[in-house]
């Protein structure tokens, strides 16, 4: 009998309002989507409270409860409230055209201000004889929404990726020498022969780093450009052992870092798409993973941030870049055409 009268208490199919089972019908057949893989994305949960209009705290509780449920549209009609504290929450109909409003107005490359959109949702709200939300209200609305995609659909995608990561799961490295990187840099000194002290040029720094234990496999300097040549070079230093090199250069020290990577991670140099490095990475049995190109960012073993030790190595931060250096600019200073 409890069990009778617990259903009969339930949303029932006809009793919920036209508008209210418009939008639970939307949901459901989003968050279903999103119910049918586990874990969920942060990109899926993202696109989807883009879609709803809603923000992505609202998406993970609505998921949650669809789980919970019996995966029926009933089950993400909106619950009724007192108003909670302070009261004075909107109607659902005046939600919905926000919600509305700010997708189809706001998140578009014209770049709408917040004070143009609540003149038309106040326009929109006396047409159905609803009252107007206030204007601090719509900016509430819109601060819940995830900056990532609120800036993606106004400004682009290349405008939010400083405030994003590459990928939804940051590519775990479990062992040493499961992804060495390797990348060049210019050392910021002027080499110069030894009878005239006329300059040569300035060396290339060759820098292999294991991702896992972030340590200086290999290195190697050279006065040529980066070529399939310096990055064979700095394969062989990570192999090999440091000691014989140690000690013909006179360094007491001890360098215990070697060999062989089961995977390098690189960028789209030339030198390292060239044949020479390809065929000998194959040969040994070692994989090639390249970063990916502008716009084409994903998740996987190339993103994350375990992509950036070698550019946070051979960056002029940390105590280094405090030596003053007579040389100058690393590189040229572009001036505009």
């Amino acid at each position: 009998m409890d069990g009778d009268q617990d259903e009969m208490a339930g949303p029932g199919v006809l009793a919920v309002p036209e508008l209210e089972w418009e939008q639970a019908r939307l949901r459901a057949g989003v968050i279903g989507r999103l119910a049918e893989h586990d874990p969920v994305g942060l990109a899926a949960v993202d696109e989807a409270a883009v879609e709803l209009g809603i923000s992505r705290r609202r998406v993970y509780v609505l998921l949650e409860r669809y789980r919970q449920g019996s995966g029926l549209v009933t089950d993400l009609v909106p619950r009724r409230s007192d108003g909670g504290k302070g009261g004075g929450r909107l109607a659902e109909p005046v939600e919905q055209i926000i919600r509305e409003l700010v997708r189809q107005r706001y998140l578009t490359r014209q770049k709408r201000s917040i004070a143009s959109l609540h003149r038309e949702i106040t326009r929109a709200c006396a047409v159905q004889g609803l009252p107007a939300p206030a204007r601090n209200t719509v900016a509430a609305r819109i601060a819940r929404m995830n900056p990532v995609e609120v800036g993606r659909r106004r400004e682009g995608a290349e405008s939010v990726r400083p405030l994003q990561s590459a990928g939804d799961e940051v590519p775990v490295v479990e062992s040493i020498l499961d992804q060495v990187q390797i990348d060049h840099t210019v050392i910021d000194l002027i080499v110069v022969d030894d009878r005239d002290r006329q300059p040569i040029g300035r060396p290339y720094l060759t820098v292999a780093i294991d991702v896992c234990s972030r340590c200086l496999v290999g290195m190697v300097v050279t006065l040529e450009p980066p070529s399939a040549v310096s990055v064979g070079l700095c394969l062989a230093h990570a192999a090999g052992d440091k000691r014989p090199w140690l000690e013909r250069l006179g360094i007491d020290a001890a360098w215990p870092m070697s060999g062989k990577p089961k995977a390098l991670y690189v960028d789209n140099a030339r030198e390292f798409k060239s044949e020479a490095l390809t065929r000998g990475c194959d040969q040994h049995g070692i994989s090639l993973d390249y970063r990916p190109l502008a716009g084409r960012i994903t998740a996987g073993p190339s993103s994350g941030s375990s992509a950036r030790p070698c550019n946070r190595s051979t960056s002029c931060r940390g105590p280094r870049s405090r030596i003053q250096s007579s040389v100058g600019r690393t590189t040229p200073r572009r001036w505009p055409r």
